[in-house]
C-alpha cells in the first residue's frame, strides 16, 4: 500500500487566544475499501470513501534529513541487555491498523466526552537501553520527549506521515536528538517550556534531582537548577510554562524561571509539619492553586502566587502518587496501594467520590470528564465521572506489548495514547 492511497485531512483548534486555527496535517488521497474492525469500545467502525481523520504531521527533519540542527539520528542499541523480541515486528500489522484508524469519524470523536480507543497499535519508538519513566507530549509542535531509568532524555518526532510512507523499510520510528547530561539518577520528569509564552516548546527541562534547561535542536544544557543533596523529586511548567515549580525532598516547593540562571523566584513550605517525602506536584488549568502529594498519604493545596497553605488532609494511607486536577476546584488523587482513586472538592476539601480498583495503577491521566489508568497488569480502564457513562477496561495484547508499561501520555486533540514501557519502547495507539 502506498502513501497515494491515503487521503487525511483534518482540521482542529489549537489553543491561544481564544482563536480557531485550522491546520492541514495531510493531503494525500485515499481509497479505502470495505473496512471492518473493532471501534469505540467494541462498536463496529463504519467504513467510508473519504473522511475526514485523524493524523499529525511534523516540519521536525527525519532521521535522513541534512539539516544541520538534528544531524543523521543513529538508533540507540541496548548494551547489556538480551531481548529476544528485539527484532523489527512486521509493518503490514501497523498498516492495517492505520487503515481502520483512518476509518474513524473524527467528528464523532472530537464532541464525545469519552475517549475513543480502539486497541490499535500505530507506531514504536525505540531506543532508552532501559524503563521510560516520563513522558511529556507538544501535540501542537508534533513531539515527544521521554525520560528513561538509563538516564538518557530522548525528543521524538511525530511525524507520522513519514511514518506511514516509509512503514515498509522503518517499523521503528527514530529519535530526533538525545541529551546525555544526566549522569545520576533516572529521569523522573520531562517538559517542554517556552520562553515566550507561545508554548512551542523551544526549551525543555529534565530532572534527574537536579533541574536541566537544555536546547532541543543542539542538547547544549542552558542551565542547571538545585543540587542532589537536596534533589528535586516532581517539577511541573507554570504561569504560560516559562515558569518552573519543583517540590523538594525537605518538603519545600520553588520556582524559578527557565530563561534566567540562578533565578528562584520563591520557596514555600508545602506542609504544617513533616509530611514525608514529597511524590508529585501539579497545577489547576487556571494555575491558581497547586497540588502536592505525599509519602505518608496527605496532600497540600497552596494558592500559587501568595504561597498561601489552603489545606492540609489525609487522602491516602500510602503514597498519593497520582494528582491531576480536571477543573479548577476539581482534583484527582490516587495511592496505588490502597487500591483507591478520590475525588474532591478544592473549594471546601470535600471528598466527591471515590472509586474502587482491583490492583497497583502505574499510570493516571485525565481526557474531558473521563479518568485513564493503567494498571500493574497492563490493563487500561477508562473511568467516567459523569454516571450517564460506563467504565470500560481493555488488556493491551501481551504479543504487542511485552513488558509492562511505566507512563501514560495523552494527545487530546487526535485521541491518541502514547505509552512508556520497562523495556524501553514507547508505542503510539489509537
Amino acid at each position: 500500500m502506498t502513501t497515494s492511497e491515503f487521503s487525511v485531512n483534518r482540521t482542529f483548534s489549537l489553543l491561544g487566544n481564544g482563536e480557531t486555527t485550522g491546520k492541514k496535517l495531510l493531503d494525500i488521497n485515499h481509497h479505502v475499501g470495505s473496512v471492518t474492525s473493532v471501534g469505540e469500545r467494541g462498536s463496529p467502525i463504519i467504513s467510508t470513501r473519504r473522511m475526514s481523520v485523524g493524523g499529525l504531521s511534523t516540519s521536525i527533519p527525519s532521521k535522513n534529513s541534512n539539516s544541520p540542527n538534528f544531524g543523521n539520528a543513529k538508533k540507540s542499541k541496548l548494551k547489556g541487555i538480551n531481548l529476544s523480541w528485539k527484532t523489527k515486528s512486521p509493518s503490514q500489522e501497523d498498516l492495517k491498523n492505520w487503515t481502520r484508524f483512518l476509518s474513524t469519524n473524527s467528528e464523532e470523536m472530537s464532541n464525545s466526552m469519552q475517549f475513543t480507543f480502539n486497541d490499535l497499535k500505530l507506531r514504536t519508538f525505540q531506543g532508552h537501553g532501559s524503563a521510560v519513566r516520563s513522558i511529556d507530549i507538544n501535540e501542537h509542535s508534533r513531539l515527544i520527549v521521554s525520560g528513561s531509568k538509563d538516564r538518557t532524555v530522548k525528543l521524538w518526532s511525530l511525524n507520522i506521515h513519514h511514518g506511514i510512507e516509509n512503514s515498509l523499510n522503518e517499523p521503528y520510528s527514530e529519535c530526533l536528538k538525545t541529551y546525555t547530561e544526566h549522569k545520576k539518577n533516572t529521569i523522573v520528569d520531562v517538559h517542554f517550556v517556552s520562553g515566550g509564552g507561545s508554548g512551542l516548546g523551544s526549551r525543555i527541562v529534565s530532572c534527574d534531582g537536579q533541574v536541566h534547561v537544555w536546547d532541543p535542536e543542539t542538547g547544549t544544557t542552558l542551565y542547571k537548577f538545585g543540587n542532589l543533596k537536596t534533589p528535586y523529586l516532581s517539577i511541573k511548567p507554570i504561569f504560560r510554562t516559562r515558569y518552573l515549580v519543583g517540590g523538594l525532598s525537605d518538603t519545600t516547593i520553588t520556582f524559578f524561571d527557565t530563561m534566567s540562571h540562578n533565578s528562584l523566584l520563591h520557596s514555600w513550605k508545602s506542609s504544617p509539619g513533616f509530611a514525608g517525602t514529597i511524590k508529585i506536584v501539579c497545577i489547576n488549568p487556571s494555575e491558581t492553586l497547586i497540588a502536592v502529594g505525599f509519602a505518608n498519604g496527605t496532600i497540600s493545596l497552596l494558592e500559587s502566587r501568595t504561597g498561601t497553605l489552603i489545606y492540609n488532609w489525609k487522602a491516602g494511607d500510602t503514597d498519593i502518587v497520582h494528582l491531576k486536577f480536571y477543573a479548577n476546584n476539581r482534583l484527582v488523587s490516587c495511592a496505588p496501594a490502597d487500591h483507591m482513586i478520590c475525588i474532591w472538592d478544592t473549594d471546601n476539601c470535600s471528598l466527591l467520590n471515590t472509586i474502587k480498583v482491583n490492583s497497583d495503577i502505574v499510570a493516571l491521566n485525565m481526557y474531558k470528564d473521563e479518568v485513564i489508568t493503567i494498571n500493574n497488569s497492563n490493563t487500561i480502564t477508562f473511568f467516567p465521572l459523569n454516571e450517564h457513562f460506563q467504565t470500560y477496561s481493555s488488556k493491551f495484547k501481551s504479543s504487542t506489548i511485552k513488558s509492562s508499561i511505566t507512563c501514560l501520555g495523552i494527545l487530546p486533540i487526535n485521541q491518541l495514547l502514547i505509552l512508556g514501557c520497562l523495556e524501553g519502547d514507547l508505542f503510539l495507539y489509537a
